[in-house]
């Protein structure tokens, strides 16, 4: 880009120069031209005036001429003094001519109608020569001649007037020009490729600190970000925008590591299990009895570990895009419906009363997917619920969305707590970690059904008042 500013640049500026060079040129040879014409006519005056007699001019003047042969003196001596040869008819320029021959570079000359010389100036070029007549053409014509410009008329009895002038002054003044106007294109290119160079420095420093920033991210900084004080220009909301999408990125790595300690610290617990109880089994001859229950111990562990993988794929296949959801219509409250009766068994385990107030509120999309919403959900109101407690089960349909809500009167959860329940393996009553099978993946995976539906889930709780859970579809 900037070669081609400057490529740009310098033809214009040649374009001018040469423009300016020529017009100043043109302006010029008007002047002088203006000048010779001036001094052409004053002498075509003079010239069909001429012969008048009158004093002979002062020697060396530069009207000096006369008319008419003159006879020798016999004996090719000169004429005695008492003697005096015939005055000679002269050839005088009026006052006013003069006045406009006083410069000492002008010269002229005139031709008599046979090409007789007439007269000419004492600093007239001794190679001049009488132009040529064009037939019918009584308008002022002019030439060059090396350095000299010349004007010339032919008169109506077809005598010619010529004056000329050297050019050697006004050449140089042309070259000067000339000079100066390379001076000042070269300086004005300087000024242009310079300014648009730093402006491009300025332009593209930010650039650079983006792309530098981006490597050091690539690298394995996540935590770097780009560092840009001008945020209300193009660049500053650009690095604005890359500065959080690095956050999420730096988010997405802390949480896929997190994701992997806290897989792998599930697994292990399960496997650890099977193989002590493997171990400790094989070690000497059990009863039948006592190999039975190793062989539960180790078939509990396996359904748990069958259970976090199904969870994990589930969610990866969530991550990657690959769960084609069915799109078929379905009511809220009918799932719901059906959910709190498989259900119901655990819930009177736990001396739990379900209450549900269920308004129609169809929708449509996957209602398989959608029941382990459901399940998920109340599976935590009863777990995390206090012994004889309550939960509320209701579905209504409000303005382009259907709702699904579901409160419990459990020990509910902490302000700190509640941000992170999202979360993979994120669980906030730890007095359960080690008795429930819950492994902190059933609400992560409802917000991915929710997401995919393009809904919403939100929950609202707070420490010894229980938990609301609800969840918004698009109808």
């Amino acid at each position: 880009m900037l070669v081609w500013l400057a490529s740009l640049l310098g033809l214009i500026l040649t374009g001018f120069g040469a423009t300016a060079y020529q017009l100043h040129r043109n302006n010029e040879m008007r002047r002088i031209d203006h000048q010779l014409e001036q001094r052409v006519a004053a002498l075509s005056l003079d010239v069909r005036s001429r012969g008048t007699p009158g004093p002979p001019p002062s020697p060396g003047g530069p009207e000096h001429w006369d008319f008419g042969p003159h006879p020798p003196p016999p004996d090719g001596h000169p004429p005695e003094m008492n003697h005096p040869p015939p005055e000679p008819k002269t050839f005088r320029l009026s006052s006013q001519t003069r006045l406009l021959f006083n410069e000492a570079d002008c010269y002229f000359v005139a031709w008599s109608r046979d090409g007789a010389l007439i007269t000419r100036s004492s600093n007239a070029p001794p190679d001049i020569v009488r132009p040529q007549q064009v037939v019918d053409d009584p308008r002022m014509q002019t030439r060059t001649r090396g350095t000299c410009r010349e004007v010339f008329h032919f008169t109506e009895l077809g005598d010619c007037v010529l004056s000329g002038v050297s050019m050697s002054a006004e050449l140089k003044r042309l070259q000067h020009f000339v000079a100066w106007l390379v001076f000042a294109s070269a300086a004005i290119l300087g000024l242009g490729i310079g300014g648009t160079w730093i402006l491009a420095g300025r332009v593209l420093r930010p650039v650079q600190r983006i792309g530098a920033a981006a490597g050091r991210i690539s690298a394995g900084h996540l935590s770097e970000r780009i560092d840009l004080a001008e945020t209300d220009s193009e660049l500053g909301q650009l690095a604005s925008v890359l500065n959080a999408t690095f956050a999420r990125l730096e988010s997405a790595f802390a949480q896929q590591k997190q994701f992997t300690a806290d897989a792998a610290h599930e697994l292990r617990t399960p496997v650890a299990i099977i193989l002590s109880e493997a171990q400790t089994t094989l070690a000497r001859e059990r009863t039948v009895q006592e190999y039975r229950m190793a062989v539960e111990s180790c078939l509990n562990a396996a359904q748990q570990m069958r259970r976090i993988i199904q969870s994990l794929l589930a969610l990866a296949r969530f991550d990657a895009g690959q769960v084609e959801l069915e799109r078929a219509p379905f009511d809220l409250a009918e799932i719901a419906k059906a959910c709190i009766e498989i259900l119901q068994p655990l819930a009177d385990e736990q001396n739990i009363r379900i209450v549900s107030d269920l308004a129609s509120a169809p929708v449509t999309g996957d209602a398989d997917r959608f029941s382990q919403v459901v399940v998920n959900i109340l599976t935590n109101a009863i777990t995390y619920n206090r012994d004889g407690g309550e939960i509320h089960v209701s579905t209504r349909e409000e303005e382009h969305a259907a709702v699904l809500a579901i409160s419990d009167t459990g020990t509910g959860i902490s302000p700190a707590d509640l941000p992170h329940v999202f979360e993979r393996f994120y669980r906030a009553d730890r007095s359960h970690e080690q008795t429930s099978s819950h492994v902190g993946l059933g609400l992560a995976i409802c917000k991915a059904i929710v997401d995919a539906h393009v809904g919403r889930i939100d929950i609202s709780s707070s420490l010894g008042s229980g938990t609301t859970v609800t969840v918004q579809l698009p109808t």
